[in-house]
């Protein structure tokens, strides 16, 4: 049954895959494309805000297969599609096939991991990362571990937000986890210059440029809502305020329902409730200083929001079936506003660039555009 929920969600993110890059995309392209790992590293990395590992992934990938559209979205589908397989394990593991299987197919027909899985960033990679590290937390495969965490730890700075979950669910195996540390630490200790003026930059944003700050993902009430929000609905919206709130409002019920049902297993549940609260809450309180309170950063905490409402799900005896279709059904419907409307698509830079060259052809024609950029032209 994994295997077409798999099929399933390879299917979803094919679609529209050819979207144009947007500016994130457009400097991966560029640095996947145009810098070597050298430069990438001390070139680019100190003006950018992650860490170097999905960009030296890239580079490797985009010297294979080349820098098109798909071609740099690929590796994103195929991390995609490896957390689905990784959440159904820690739904088996936790529970039972059932609720491994629902949690699968939720986050296959996810609007907003489905949106994810079509980006060449580097969210798609560090949200299969934690899973992968959530599954080995609970195998206790050390080893590994403290590989895939230090992995994390050249990715993606917010998430690891994780590592406290894992101190509070640690108990007798404290020490060992202590150890799994270590490679995060040294990695880090190399890459620490680097970070320094990266985390100079990401606190002057405020001072430099307060509506970037505001943009990028400061603490606030309408970010903190947004995430559920986005959750649910994906990377779509509704041009009638009432009509939004109430979508939200009806679905938020049934949510809110599953995941009290889920509660009454809190034993079992706890690691998927720690992996989906502290983040969030310790990334409000980073928020205050560095913009990173975005739902889109904390895509790393899908996994345990689509574990829960399937452990909820499982725990409604009469009515679970109908439930999940319901969720289902509505998925579909929210992935699929943004599949085949371009209004919810990434903004068409490639049209824009051929009709500018079009128009500036023969003309003697200058276009030019004001920017604060870390990329050189």
């Amino acid at each position: 049954m994994i295997f077409f929920i798999l099929i399933l969600g390879l299917v979803l993110r094919l679609v529209s895959l050819n979207q144009s890059f947007w500016l994130d995309e457009a400097t991966t392209s560029y640095v996947a494309s145009q810098l070597s790992f050298r430069e990438i590293i001390l070139k680019f990395s100190p003006g950018d805000f992650h860490p170097p590992l999905y960009y030296l992934l890239l580079k490797v990938w985009s010297d294979i297969f080349g820098s098109s559209e798909i071609a740099l979205r690929f590796p994103s589908i195929i991390f995609g599609l490896l957390t689905i397989y990784f959440v159904y394990l820690l739904g088996k593991k936790l529970f039972t096939n059932k609720v491994g299987l629902i949690a699968a197919v939720l986050l296959a027909t996810s609007g907003l991991h489905i949106y994810y899985s079509q980006e060449a960033r580097m969210y798609s990679l560090v949200t299969l990362l934690i899973s992968y590290l959530v599954y080995l937390f609970l195998k206790k495969k050390w080893l590994i571990f403290s590989i895939i965490l230090m992995f994390v730890g050249l990715t993606d700075y917010p998430a690891l937000l994780i590592i406290p979950v894992f101190w509070i669910l640690a108990k007798k195996d404290w020490k060992k986890l202590l150890a799994s540390h270590i490679p995060l630490v040294v990695s880090f200790l190399f890459w620490l210059p680097i970070f320094i003026k990266q985390l100079s930059v990401g606190l002057s944003v405020n001072t430099n440029s307060p509506g970037w700050w505001k943009l990028l993902g400061q603490t606030s009430v309408k970010n903190l809502a947004l995430v559920p929000v986005k959750f649910i609905l994906g990377r779509i919206g509704f041009d009638n305020k009432y009509v939004y709130g109430l979508v939200v409002g009806v679905v938020s019920i049934v949510i809110i329902y599953l995941l009290i049902k889920s509660l009454k297993k809190f034993t079992k549940t706890s690691i998927f409730w720690y992996w989906l609260v502290i983040p969030t809450a310790l990334a409000c309180i980073v928020g205050f200083k560095i913009s990173i309170l975005s739902y889109f950063r904390l895509l790393f905490v899908l996994p345990a929001f689509y574990l829960l409402i399937a452990v909820g799900i499982s725990k409604v005896k009469k009515y679970a079936n109908y439930l999940l279709g319901i969720l289902l059904i509505l998925n579909l419907i929210f992935s699929g506003i943004y599949l085949f409307n371009p209004k919810f698509q990434r903004e068409d830079w490639k049209r824009l660039t051929t009709f500018i060259r079009k128009e500036s052809e023969g003309k003697g024609a200058t276009t030019l555009f004001v920017a604060n950029s870390n990329m050189e032209a």
